[in-house]
C-alpha cells in the first residue's frame, strides 16, 4: 500500500507525490507618480479587411507588431516592461486615454485613422471596458489641430491640459490595473479594408497615476 502524508488542510497525499503551496504576491509600499502608460505601433500603407492594431502587447526591446520588420521599441515608443501587464508590485490608476499621430500626416490619412476606426480598452482578459469611435476618445472631448489636404496635418486628442479629460471612476475610485492583470488597447477598422498613403506612427496613452515601489 502506498504511504500517505498529511497535506495542506489535512488532506492526504501519497508520500512520494510532489505538491506545492501557493501564496499571494508579496505586498509593497507604493508611491504614486503622475506618469502615463504609452505605446506605439505603425500603420502600414495597406491593411486587410477588419484589420486591427493591438497596443501594449510588445514591451521595450521587442519589435513593432506590423512594420518595419526588425525595428525594436525604445523608450520613445513605449514604457511597458512586460507584454500586456504590469510587473509586480507596480499598479496603475486609469483616469483617461489619448491617441496621437505625427505632424505631417495628410488629411486623407487622418480621416482614415480617426473617423473610420473604433478605440477599445480591454481589461482582465477580453473584457471591453471602453469602446468608442477614435475621434471621441474621452480625453479632451474630440480631436484638435490643423490640417492640409496635401500634408501639414497635426492632430491630437483634445486640448493638452488636465481639465480636458474626465476621470474613469467607479464609486469615486479610479479603475486600478493590478500587477500581472492583462490589459490592452485595440484600434479596429470594422468597416473593412483601409489604405494609408504612408507608414504612419500612432501613439496611444493611458492617462493616470503609476504606482511604483518606494
Amino acid at each position: 500500500m502506498m504511504q500517505q502524508g498529511a497535506g495542506a488542510g489535512g488532506y492526504a497525499f501519497p508520500a512520494n507525490y510532489p505538491y506545492a503551496f501557493s501564496s499571494p504576491l508579496p505586498s509593497a509600499i507604493l508611491r504614486p507618480l503622475q506618469q502615463p502608460l504609452y505605446d506605439t505601433e505603425n500603420l502600414p500603407v495597406g491593411l486587410a479587411p477588419a484589420q486591427e492594431i493591438a497596443f501594449f502587447q510588445r514591451q521595450l526591446g521587442q519589435t513593432m507588431a506590423l512594420i518595419p520588420a526588425g525595428a525594436a521599441k525604445t523608450e520613445s515608443e513605449t514604457n511597458l516592461t512586460q507584454p500586456g501587464q504590469l510587473p509586480n508590485p507596480q499598479e496603475f490608476s486609469v483616469f483617461g486615454f489619448n491617441m496621437s499621430v505625427p505632424a505631417g500626416v495628410v488629411l486623407a490619412d487622418f480621416l482614415v485613422i480617426y473617423l473610420a476606426s473604433v478605440f477599445q480598452f480591454l481589461y482582465t482578459g477580453n473584457r471591453i471596458y471602453l469602446q468608442v469611435p477614435a475621434n471621441r476618445i474621452p480625453a479632451g472631448v474630440a480631436a484638435e489641430g490643423f490640417a492640409g489636404a496635401a500634408g501639414g496635418t497635426t492632430i491630437h486628442q483634445g486640448v493638452g491640459h488636465v481639465s480636458n479629460f474626465y476621470k474613469f471612476t467607479i464609486g469615486r475610485s479610479a479603475l486600478r490595473i493590478r500587477p500581472t492583470e492583462a490589459f490592452q488597447v485595440r484600434l479596429r477598422w470594422p468597416l473593412g479594408a483601409i489604405t494609408a498613403s504612408a507608414i504612419t506612427r500612432i501613439q496611444v496613452f493611458i492617462l493616470g497615476l503609476t504606482w511604483n515601489a518606494l
